[in-house]
């Protein structure tokens, strides 16, 4: 059995080779494509958030997407704290290599989850606590991967007005 729903949300988390998202952005992968670790550790404020804090970020939501499409365990996400993870006080290209694998590897679980995820469960609640559905849970992560990638998108033009990058 197929569904458009998971057909269409695989064709945007991961978009087949040459095609841009609908957005006509990039995605999360394609906006950190030529990021250095100095301009991921870049913040426009010390109380904001820089490329390096969003991308961990981000990778901690796609565990979480994918453990619960997949049914694995809690307490599985390598960084803390889990929902904003900090980026190492010290910024090197190895570490900041470490981590765009920690989000590609997410990234790959939530792909593989969602291929072989049974359509039938689509409309199923996701958690007993709350009314969330699969569904839901698809959708709100292409819609978090997009909010983000517009932010990333923006740090990298303000950074490079400010001569970094």
């Amino acid at each position: 059995m197929t569904d458009g729903r998971l057909e269409e949300a695989l064709r945007h988390l991961q978009p087949p080779r040459g095609v841009r998202p609908w957005h006509g952005g990039a995605t999360v992968q394609g906006a950190l494509r030529g990021v250095r670790a100095e301009l991921a550790a870049w913040k426009p404020a010390p109380d904001r958030h820089g490329i390096w804090d969003l991308t961990l970020h981000i990778a901690y939501w796609k565990y979480t997407v994918w453990r619960r499409l997949a049914g694995a365990p809690r307490g599985g996400f390598e960084r803390s704290p889990s929902n904003w993870p900090s980026p190492p006080a010290e910024p090197s290209d190895q570490a900041w290599a470490e981590d765009r694998k920690l989000l590609a590897r997410y990234h790959d679980l939530l792909v593989e989850a969602l291929r072989e995820f049974d359509p039938a469960r689509l409309d199923e609640a996701a958690d007993d606590a709350r009314p969330t559905t699969h569904a839901d849970l698809i959708t709100g992560i292409l819609l978090h991967d997009t909010y983000h990638v517009g932010q990333i998108q923006l740090l990298k033009r303000l950074a490079r007005s400010q001569g970094l990058g």
